[in-house]
């Protein structure tokens, strides 16, 4: 009896690990096109879509292809009433994922991507926001979201030219969860 319930759950999770979702989208090429297409994510454990590394579309014909950061500018898709849109930008490690653009401006952008982490055995979690910022010359920042003076001063150095920005920062950036309000006002700014 214990052997058959084991088996019942171990084939309930193998068959929850290889869930997809599916929904319609489009994919941004390498030379600008954008390619409408069906958008598969595979789903992980406890449900977690890894959006930052691979996607995987549908072509008309049904074949199923792969693209990473690598391989394209970037995809979107829509579920429901909300729009998703993750591009390829760098990290901090030099490589390349999918992220979310916070703002995108003419002369600064934010784009952002997030590590959830599960507790052990207390049933709390936890994340971890990474921010790359990019200036019009191609420059970029990477940060981890936490309001230190580390953050706040590597922030001030990148803004350096920018005496609307650095005021800005030293009066906001103070409390975790006001941060990406503060973020976004400090990028309006950078923009001006």
């Amino acid at each position: 009896m214990k052997y058959s319930i084991l088996t019942i759950v171990l084939l309930l999770s193998v068959m929850s690990i290889n869930a997809q979702s599916v929904t319609n989208g489009y994919y941004i090429t390498k030379s600008n096109d954008t390619i409408v297409t069906q958008i598969k994510f595979p789903k992980g454990f406890f449900g977690q879509n890894n959006f930052t590394n691979m996607i995987e579309v549908v072509d008309s014909v049904n074949v199923t292809k792969r693209y990473t950061p690598d391989d394209i500018k970037g995809y979107g898709y829509t579920d429901g009433s909300y729009k998703y849109v993750f591009l390829s930008k760098p990290v901090k490690d030099g490589s390349y994922k999918f992220l979310t653009p916070v703002f995108i401006g003419p002369k600064a952008s934010l784009y952002q991507y997030v590590i959830y982490t599960s507790g052990s055995g207390n049933g709390l979690s936890s994340q971890n926001i990474y921010y790359t910022f990019e200036k019009a010359d191609s420059k970029y920042l990477f940060l981890v979201g936490r309001t230190t003076k580390k953050f706040k001063n590597e922030l001030k150095e990148f803004f350096k030219d920018y005496s609307d920005v650095l005021q800005l920062i030293d009066n906001k950036l103070k409390y975790w969860l006001e941060m990406k309000k503060d973020l976004l006002e400090i990028m309006k700014t950078a923009n001006k």
